[in-house]
């Protein structure tokens, strides 16, 4: 056991436990996740968990942070050379947080789906998902002041694209969506539909 511990050192098992919290998210929703159990499954005890977390719930909050640190880093980096007069970094945006969602599904109920945090009991968290809303409303701003989209509450037409998106990740998530194999083209639909309907209509 003194062996395995070792091998985790620095921050080496601060990664690895959340890395395996979200494995066992997936195969067993939150309710699986105990620190003994997580201890076992990467040879460790259950005091060296609690030398990074002091609980379930602070490891949760984690592996949900690393959730949205990801995504924004992944949208920052998303359509950054779409012409700012064309409007498709807003479609991007939508794209990859969909993508994002499908490929870590575990990692993204907790976020904003069934088994998600309450975040009102959890400011650091709340931050960091806020931050993340603001760079849809960002991105919404900058196409307003081009003439791209119509001149309404940036906030309120974020919420739109954002209901849109993470009403399909969800639906797709949750094995809701039948009649269709061809996931990528809805996506790209979705995305493109509320584009269209937030442009400004030439006269």
């Amino acid at each position: 056991m003194a062996n395995q511990i070792s091998a985790y050192h620095h921050g080496d098992l601060r990664a690895a436990l959340l890395a395996e919290a979200t494995a066992m998210i997936t195969e067993g929703g939150v309710a699986s996740v105990t620190m003994r159990a997580l201890g076992q499954r990467l040879g460790v005890s259950r005091a060296a968990a609690y030398r990074h977390f002091a609980g379930k719930t602070a490891l949760l909050v984690a592996v949900a942070a690393n959730g949205f640190d990801r995504l924004s880093d992944r949208l920052q980096a998303t359509g950054a050379d779409c012409k700012q007069s064309s409007g498709e970094r807003l479609r991007h945006l939508g794209e990859e947080y969909v993508l994002f969602a499908l490929e870590n599904p575990a990692q993204y109920r907790l976020m904003y789906g069934k088994e998600a945090l309450a975040r009102n009991d959890l400011p650091e968290l709340g931050k960091t998902a806020k931050a993340l809303f603001d760079q849809f409303a960002d991105v919404i701003r900058s196409h307003q002041q081009s003439g791209i989209l119509k001149r309404q509450d940036p906030h309120a037409l974020a919420y739109v694209a954002w209901s849109a998106v993470h009403g399909l990740a969800s639906l797709v998530i949750e094995g809701q969506i039948q009649g269709t194999d061809d996931i990528d083209g809805l996506i790209r639909l979705t995305t493109k539909t509320v584009l269209d309907g937030m442009r400004v209509r030439s006269r």
